[in-house]
């Protein structure tokens, strides 16, 4: 009987330990959906993790999706990674890690918590499309009034435009001109020279997979703004400013960059960047870079994490207000 007893109590330790284990694949509050490449089903626009182990990121999602890397921040955790999603975006971070620590910083106000920080008018969700399809180009979209809506496709250009790579001249995806708005959509693997802005122009909830030369690039003078969209993975700047311009973005989710906004190196003309509620992660040097003393730079309300220096070179004003570290 007590070698019974004792089989019975090992079964049981060994059944909670599992049920442990398994939890630790998903956060508490969130219910598992998916393995990577599998389909995670839900309806409406929720909050999903992605990760194991209790290290996860987060991204707004409308559903179903396919549980992917390229649909999140990038996550130093291992395969099989999973999905699993919580209550409505609206509420949630757009990412975390369980497992990080708060810390401080001379390009942070104070430490963080879990939560992204809202003073600025909302959480940080980046962008929320769900590809609905996909699309292969072999020259630029030139949106030149009105709006146009992607529809949530993934647009692939093809060989024709560029490959992604360094190399100066790739053609952009889309070309945004006098104040048109591109919205709505996601550009695929090959980045090129992703999108070009001349005399001002809006872009709204769009996704690179992987940044190419640049994700974006202002080519003329005029008023650009920027709101809920995420860039992936770019070998030098995310944002680069050509010409006297005022670049307002806000609700971005960025990671893997050298550079959050670069402007033209050794030009001297003056731009202003506004920059409220961006998550910015893994910047191999900082945020803002310009060599013109009479530029202006300002983040607010922002989560950053290995962001490197706030302002680097020549300004006129740089500063940070209401950010944390994650």
């Amino acid at each position: 009987m007590t070698n019974f007893r004792k089989v019975l109590i090992g079964a049981a330790l060994f059944a909670a330990a599992g049920a442990a284990n398994a939890a630790t694949d998903y956060p508490s509050g969130y219910t598992k959906c998916a393995k990577e490449g599998e389909t995670c089903s839900f309806s409406g626009s929720r909050s999903v993790a992605y990760g194991k182990s209790g290290s996860f990121v987060y991204a707004t999602l409308t559903g179903p999706i396919t549980c992917s890397a390229s649909l999140f921040p990038s996550i130093s955790v291992g395969n099989p990674r999973y999905c699993s999603y919580g209550g409505t975006g609206s509420s949630s971070s757009s990412t975390s890690s369980s497992t990080s620590s708060s810390s401080t910083s001379s390009s942070s106000t104070s430490s963080s918590s879990s939560s992204s920080s809202s003073s600025g008018g909302g959480g940080i969700t980046g962008a929320t499309c769900t590809s609905s399809g996909s699309t292969s180009i072999t020259a630029t979209i030139r949106v030149t009034s009105g709006t146009y809506d992607g529809g949530c496709r993934t647009y692939n250009p093809s060989g024709a435009l560029g490959d992604g790579s360094q190399e100066e001249g790739q053609d952009p995806a889309f070309r945004v001109e006098n104040g048109a708005t591109l919205r709505n959509a996601i550009l695929g693997n090959n980045g090129v020279d992703g999108v070009h802005f001349y005399n001002g122009g809006n872009l709204q909830n769009f996704r690179w997979t992987n940044v190419g030369e640049d994700a974006y690039t202002v080519k003329s003078s005029g008023t650009v703004n920027i709101s809920g969209v995420t860039g992936f993975n770019g070998e030098d700047k995310f944002g680069q400013i050509n010409a006297a311009s005022t670049v307002n973005i806000s609700n971005c989710i960025v990671d893997n960059m050298a550079k959050f906004v670069r402007q033209n190196g050794g030009t001297t003309f003056k731009i202003t960047i506004n920059a409220d509620r961006c998550q910015i992660s893994n910047m191999k040097e900082g945020v803002f870079r310009s060599d013109s003393s009479s530029s202006v730079a300002r983040l607010t309300n922002s989560r950053l994490r290995n962001s490197g220096s706030l302002c680097i070179g020549s300004w006129s004003s740089c500063t940070g207000s209401g950010n944390t570290n994650y």
